[in-house]
């Protein structure tokens, strides 16, 4: 008799050690990912910078061979020196990260190959996938709830809180007397879900609770006789004051065994790191798109700048001189003035032509000879 709960016990923790090493290369994986986009980003400027400086040096060459020899100087030799470093070591750091993820997937599957998938692990797989499927940060917080439902044995609904600038709100529920529970504990300012925002687990057996006397039975008036709250520790989400936490409630008083606290303790820091991955991916997002705006813009305001120095017979600096004196008369971005010329071959010159660069001409368009 005694021998069967012990075996249980020994089978349990194996499951959650097996977990916890799973976790920890899942969220190995998603820092290689993150690096590896960082990585990314940074080659793609150093791809800008050294086509710059291209330019300057066929520019340098240019001015020598038409007036003496113009060298191209020392400090740009020496950034490009240290770009190259910088390169070498990233593509070193990648073959690092490469070669510990072949050595996580091979201990993986020896650890699977040791221990069968147990039904705790499985359930959490799917979670996992779940959660990192969401396309949005607010979607994530809506699987979040969902996932306790059906993970956490005694939850029968739940919800996520919000600290914002002192302020407390329902961002996800998956019924609306989860959300009337906690609108209750925001009144009073006290309760369990408040008190998560800042501790790992806080337990309520049953309601009232002498832990918070002005909240009273109102949880269990509107349904809620037990609740565990469970803090959401983002790292890199949540700004100063801020935080979350995630609520399940029982329909029965004590309705959270101590398994049970410890599997929504293991789903509140899952989901945790999957809202802070969420947040992260729509920051590189973002980082990435104004990478590619700022490609854009570079390459049209170049064919701007070609067409007038071909037309009008300027240097690449008073070309561009004459696009951001239009941009200022015309109150127009310098991109789309710019987006005008190479599309259309027009330049309203105007005033926008740089002292001594000539008499004013008239509008130079495309096939038309310009005036100088």
């Amino acid at each position: 008799m005694t021998s069967e709960p012990v075996e249980d016990e020994r089978e349990w923790a194996a499951e959650k050690r097996d977990f916890v090493a799973d976790r920890r290369d899942e969220l190995a994986a998603e820092r290689d990912a993150v690096a590896d986009a960082r990585d990314a980003i940074a080659d793609a400027r150093q791809a800008l910078l050294d086509e710059r400086e291209q330019q300057l040096d066929a520019r340098a060459a240019g001015l020598g061979s038409a007036g003496g020899s113009v060298e191209s100087p020392a400090s740009r030799v020496a950034d490009r020196a240290d770009r190259a470093q910088a390169r070498q070591d990233r593509e070193e750091m990648a073959a690092s990260r490469d070669a510990a993820a072949v050595e996580r997937d091979e201990a993986a599957e020896r650890r699977h190959a040791a221990t069968p998938t147990t039904r705790l692990a499985a359930a959490f797989a799917a979670v996992a996938e779940h959660l990192h499927a969401a396309d949005s940060f607010d979607e994530v917080l809506s699987r979040i709830a969902l996932a306790a439902v059906s993970t956490v044995a005694g939850c029968e609904m739940a919800s996520v809180t919000l600290r914002e600038a002192g302020t407390f709100r329902t961002v996800a529920t998956t019924a609306s007397a989860a959300s009337a529970v906690d609108q209750a504990q925001y009144e009073v300012h006290e309760g369990p879900c408040l008190d998560a925002v800042d501790e790992a687990v806080v337990y309520a057996r049953s309601f009232p609770d002498t832990r918070w006397p002005a909240l009273a039975s109102r949880p269990s008036d509107l349904g809620a006789e037990s609740a565990a709250s469970y803090r959401l520790a983002a790292p890199g989400l949540w700004a100063d004051g801020a935080g979350g936490s995630l609520n399940t409630y029982g329909f029965e008083p004590d309705a959270f065994s101590d398994e049970a606290q410890n599997i929504g303790l293991i789903l509140a820091a899952h989901a945790g790191l999957a809202a802070g991955a969420a947040h992260q991916r729509r920051d590189l997002q973002d980082l990435a798109e104004g990478l590619n705006q700022a490609l854009a813009s570079r390459d049209v305001i170049g064919q701007a700048k070609g067409i007038l120095m071909e037309r009008l017979k300027l240097t690449p600096e008073d070309a561009f001189d004459a696009l951001r004196r239009a941009s200022q008369r015309l109150n127009e971005k310098l991109r789309s003035v710019a987006v005008t010329v190479a599309q259309t071959g027009e330049f309203d010159s105007g005033d926008a032509l740089p002292p001594g660069s000539g008499a004013s001409r008239p509008p130079a368009r495309a096939g038309e000879q310009s005036v100088s």
